[in-house]
């Protein structure tokens, strides 16, 4: 399994060299996105990722840093089919399942999309999937399972606004911890992960470190990404501390990384 990562930044304002929060993941041919801040068809395109490998989209919550890039995302797709006859006889009639905890994101973005030009008309259908804990989906390669957490906090009665996500496949296990409160959220599916992502965009890595070892889990490397001002501000500095406490288990995301694993 080969994780890109297509953004490293959290919510802020635009960063030199750095664009919000997404991830790829390669395994058995195919192609699927964790996440989707801005700019992630236009980095998967220019590091080589075929778009048309891509069997699902999992957005672990609607705010803009990870949902920013979505209709680029389609668009770039719907893009390269029309360039290229081999790209739309691959994609023809082909379902494209989005995971997202609101649905009504997804229709507002598709009706964006039909204002553009050709009316978003494509030969592949991407479609909206409820966000639920449990088994999200298996195509055989990949089995991708959601908890929710407390990132966003839903009104009474409203479902869940935010989730986890642990991914298995040939053998591998990754945790994507999208956005959350407390560790302890994320703990489940980080329990025997190859590699686990984690957000700063709300946390300390170095305190994150501090609390994995507590919990006593059996883990195996940590990727910090969605950075906070704390790493933007002071990369090398936050790093060192991390890996006082974690080694060389630990590193922090850039933009264009490939992690295999």
């Amino acid at each position: 399994m080969i994780l890109h990562v297509l953004g490293s930044c959290a919510g802020t304002e635009p960063m030199p060299g750095r664009h919000h929060t997404s991830a790829a993941l390669e395994a058995g041919g195919r192609l699927y996105v964790l996440d989707a801040g801005e700019g992630c068809a236009y980095t998967a395109h220019l590091l080589g990722l075929n778009l048309m490998n891509l069997q699902a989209v999992f957005l672990s919550h609607t705010h803009m840093d990870h949902i920013g890039g979505l209709a680029h995302l389609l668009w770039t797709m719907r893009k390269l089919c029309v360039l290229s006859p081999e790209n739309s006889r691959r994609m023809q009639d082909r379902e494209i399942p989005v995971f997202l905890p609101e649905e009504r994101a997804f229709s507002a973005i598709l009706d964006f999309l039909r204002c553009t030009e050709g009316g978003f008309k494509t030969v592949f259908r991407p479609v909206s999937r409820p966000m639920t804990d449990g088994l999200l989906f298996n195509d055989g390669v990949l089995s991708v399972y959601a908890l929710h957490n407390h990132h966003w906090e839903p009104a009474a009665g409203e479902p869940w606004k935010s989730y986890s996500f642990s991914v298995e496949g040939e053998g591998k296990k990754l945790c994507y911890s999208g956005d959350f409160k407390e560790l302890e959220e994320v703990l489940p599916l980080a329990e025997h992960a190859n590699l686990i992502l984690l957000e700063t965009g709300h946390h300390r890595a170095v305190d994150l470190c501090r609390e994995l070892l507590a919990s006593g889990i059996p883990f195996g490397k940590v990727l910090f990404f969605h950075h906070g001002r704390a790493i933007l501000k002071d990369f090398e500095g936050e790093l060192a501390q991390a890996r006082e406490v974690l080694g060389d288990r630990v590193s922090f995301a850039q933009d264009g990384m490939r992690v295999e694993f």
